[in-house]
């Protein structure tokens, strides 16, 4: 059976803020209501639900680029830093949303698009280890490592299909690239991450193509799917899709981009798969939280959570 998101819908979120300004209204008034509120306020500017328990997935909008915040457990991780033109944005976002710090830094490839705010996010926030693909050239990786690091003192991590890590109560287990992977084309280095928490599964692709998707044939199913490459046709092959058949689909992209960003084929294989659609250039951010007993719901900052997509 296909798990579905669970939560309140759009319409009741009205009822919702009403009557959570007249509990803070009366908490004021008894002297509840102080210091200890403010980071939230902070961290979720726009009315967003805050969830002290579960995981949190949020999808930062950086246009045509990629920039994710995963928390669970009080522990967080980032995945994807997007372009340099929203870096110190992004910086500031997972500063506010993950004053701890971060566990991990995972940088699925070294495309400007993904990684370009890299430098601004360790610069703002500590973090304890940098994770990278451990394909091509092992020292130029080292020398453009220390430039995204600076005066950080993050751990470096070469990391391959096999490895796994764990963030609070999530497992988070990586698929690609296996040990000695080989290719010219950095996109095809992208990091392969899957995430389970509370029987819900998440699948991470950064910017992989269908050569390697297919490779990783056959696969668990996920419910929630980062789209690969922003939705371009080289990625999210239908056998894929049908493999993994997501509930909800999560493409990061930039508004009227000129690579013509998602793919109308792309969309209607998602669709063909019964996948809900979600994008960043209509939705704004996007925030999946799944709660502690499964199930998950989700909040975007334009007030969607269906397909958008024309």
């Amino acid at each position: 059976m296909r798990r579905r998101k669970t939560g309140p819908s759009i319409r009741w979120r009205g009822i919702f803020t009403a009557a959570a300004a007249l509990a803070l209204a009366l908490l004021a008034a008894a002297g509840y209501v102080g210091e200890w509120l403010r980071p939230r306020r902070e961290a979720f500017p726009d009315g967003a639900p805050a969830e002290e328990t579960g995981l949190t997935l949020y999808m930062a909008d950086v246009g045509q680029g990629l920039a994710m915040l995963l928390q669970c457990g009080g522990e967080s991780a980032v995945i994807d830093t997007g372009p340099p033109g929203t870096a110190e944005e992004f910086a500031r976002e997972v500063s506010v949303r993950a004053p701890e710090g971060l566990k991990y830094v995972f940088l699925t490839h070294p495309h400007q698009d993904h990684c370009g705010g890299a430098q601004a996010l360790f610069s703002a926030v500590e973090a304890e280890t940098l994770v990278i693909s451990d394909c091509g050239d092992r020292e130029a990786a080292l020398i453009q490592a220390g430039d995204w690091l600076g005066a950080s003192d993050a751990q470096i991590d070469f990391t391959a299909a096999g490895r796994e890590y764990t963030l609070g109560g999530a497992k988070l287990a990586v698929l690609h690239p296996a040990p000695g992977f080989e290719s010219d084309d950095a996109n095809e280095w992208s990091l392969v991450i899957r995430a389970e928490y509370a029987g819900t599964a998440l699948l991470f692709t950064g910017d992989q193509v269908q050569q390697v998707e297919n490779s990783l044939i056959p696969l668990e199913r996920v419910d929630i799917l980062q789209v690969g490459h922003h939705g371009s046709n080289t990625s999210s092959g239908a056998a894929f899709l049908e493999n993994i058949a997501p509930d909800l689909a999560l493409i990061s992209v930039g508004a009227d981009n000129s690579y013509g960003h998602p793919h109308k084929k792309v969309l209607q294989r998602l669709r063909e798969t019964g996948a809900d659609i979600l994008r960043t250039d209509q939705c704004g951010a996007i925030t999946v939280t799944v709660a502690p007993e499964g199930g998950w719901s989700v909040w975007t900052e334009r007030g969607e959570d269906r397909d958008a997509a024309p």
